[in-house]
């Protein structure tokens, strides 16, 4: 009996904390079509190179939708274990043109557009204050020089390094998905994509090879008058064999993701989300053999009902396995219709 007081308790204290809630809470049936997770991609300089796509709505477009993203990431991974070393110091950054269209009822086709940039950055000196400023671990960024570029990776199997500026376009994705079912609050979706290999893997732009790989996705309205949307994805990737990656890459890869979309206010969302994906390297470096799992929060604005604004950080919740933070912001423009 008092867990069922608590629950409602809560209940009533989160509706409390939403401007205007009474209007919020009186959504229209297509509330969850219009809820889009985070875009998230572990922008790890190996990790990166593989099909790992980021989070989406199950509820795939009806007509042209498009999206925008960018993000910088500031990567410090130093990890020696046995013969094999990892020193990865710099920043990344990424922006993703995507485009789908709604071609059938239950089909769609998507492609996205990446643009790369690899260098020594600007976070560092900002980090290191962060760090300070709180007494947190710096993880030995002070004992390197700051702003370089060194992804540097040996085994005794594989030696790799980038050391100089790179940038150009990135490896272009292609995506076919189906809309396997779809009400007023629920909807499931299937996708199949392909990887293309259209970056230069000598600037660490691309693998070199091309990936398959397949996403279920859901996404779901909260059964409650609580302004919420789920979305969660779980997929597979046959990644290519890449000459970059080397006779260490780990071929056979999974991912998945779960996203909360909470409606604060009319043009205001508050977003949070996990994402996580195995080991893209069989290495006895933990940060390239272990899953990664990453953190993202975020808010978005919409401007109007169709087209919103959003940003967001990412931090590694397995440390290392990922940048040390991501910063990112994105437009995205979904029908109103869908």
């Amino acid at each position: 009996m008092s867990n069922q007081f608590g629950r409602h308790i809560f209940s009533l204290l989160l509706l409390a904390m939403l401007p205007n809630h009474h209007a919020i809470a009186q959504w229209p049936a297509n509330l969850a079509s219009q809820s889009q997770p985070l875009w998230a991609e572990n922008l790890s300089p190996m990790a990166q190179l593989v099909a790992l796509p980021s989070q989406r709505s199950a509820h795939i477009a009806q007509s042209w939708q498009w999206e925008l993203h960018s993000a910088i990431a500031s990567h410090w991974t130093v990890q020696a274990n046995g013969n094999t070393a990892v020193r990865f110091d710099g920043e990344s950054t990424r922006a993703i043109a995507a485009f789908e269209w709604g071609f059938a009822p239950q089909w769609s086709a998507r492609v996205s557009l990446p643009w790369i940039n690899h260098g020594g950055g600007f976070l560092d000196g900002v980090i290191n204050d962060w760090h300070r400023l709180f007494g947190m671990s710096d993880g030995g960024r002070q004992n390197f020089p700051q702003d370089q570029l060194a992804f540097l990776y040996s085994s005794d199997r594989n030696s790799q390094g980038l050391i100089a500026n790179a940038s150009g376009i990135g490896d272009v994705r292609t995506e076919l998905s189906y809309q396997l079912s779809q009400s007023s609050t629920d909807a499931w979706s299937l996708s199949a994509g392909y990887k293309w290999a259209t970056g230069d893997d000598d600037q660490w732009l691309g693998s070199g090879a091309r990936d398959v790989f397949t996403t279920l996705r859901y996404s779901g309205r909260h059964r409650s008058d609580l302004p919420l949307t789920w979305h969660a994805q779980l997929g597979y990737t046959r990644a290519g064999k890449s000459t970059l990656l080397g006779p260490d890459q780990r071929r056979d890869l999974w991912y998945a993701g779960f996203n909360v979309d909470w409606k604060v206010a009319q043009r205001w969302s508050l977003l949070a989300q996990i994402d996580s994906h195995g080991g893209v390297m069989q290495s006895d470096a933990a940060a390239l053999d272990e899953p990664t799992v990453m953190l993202t929060l975020g808010a978005r604005f919409a401007i109007t009902p169709g087209l919103s604004v959003e940003a967001s950080f990412i931090e590694d919740i397995r440390v290392e396995s990922a940048p040390d933070v991501t910063f990112q912001a994105s437009f995205r423009w979904v029908p109103t219709d869908n």
